[in-house]
């Protein structure tokens, strides 16, 4: 059923250009409008349509500028580096909203304190996943793109720990017969 195409990147875009190419002068068709729409979610991670169709439409302009941004800041060029962008770029996004959700029902006067105790727990755990979410994508995206530190070893044995001291006791053998 996949052979044929359908789904193929490469195919949808060279059929897509095919079609610009005859319809040059024209109005656009309805079925080529669709096939621009598959274009662009087949160009995801440049047209960033897919992950803009997931918040609501008045953040989407905002979505996809952020997006943009982290890209230039970080010199994302890897597919996972630019998921990473869309990732600290949706959660957000989805802060802002959930922000936004919360502040207009603390206006509200007919709620009661059920439904707000209700309300605040609910958004309450949706603004920590989304923060946990944007500060777990910035911390990847800046391990992935932090330089690497040569690092030689040369020593016939070697313990390596975090936090701890090394000592070395030939030096301090010396030191101490000195003394």
């Amino acid at each position: 059923m996949l052979s044929n195409g359908l789904y193929n990147p490469d195919k949808i875009i060279d059929t897509f250009a095919k079609d610009m190419d005859k319809n040059k002068g024209k109005e656009l068709s309805p079925k080529l409008c669709e096939d621009y729409q598959k274009v662009a979610m087949t160009l995801g991670l440049d047209t960033h349509l897919p992950v803009a169709d997931s918040v609501i439409v008045e953040y989407r302009p905002f979505l996809i500028n952020t997006i943009k941004e982290i890209e230039r800041e970080y010199d994302c060029k890897t597919t996972i580096e630019k998921t990473l962008a869309e990732s600290i770029a949706s959660s957000y996004v989805r802060i802002i909203h959930y922000s936004k959700r919360l502040n207009e029902y603390i206006l509200r006067e007919t709620v009661t304190d059920k439904e707000k105790t209700d309300f605040y727990n609910l958004i309450g755990k949706e603004l920590d996943r989304a923060h946990r979410q944007h500060n777990s994508s910035i911390m990847t995206l800046r391990q992935i793109k932090a330089p690497t530190l040569p690092f030689n070893v040369s020593a016939k044995t070697a313990f390596f720990a975090q936090n701890q001291q090394i000592n070395n006791y030939d030096n301090q053998n010396e030191i101490n017969e000195r003394q």
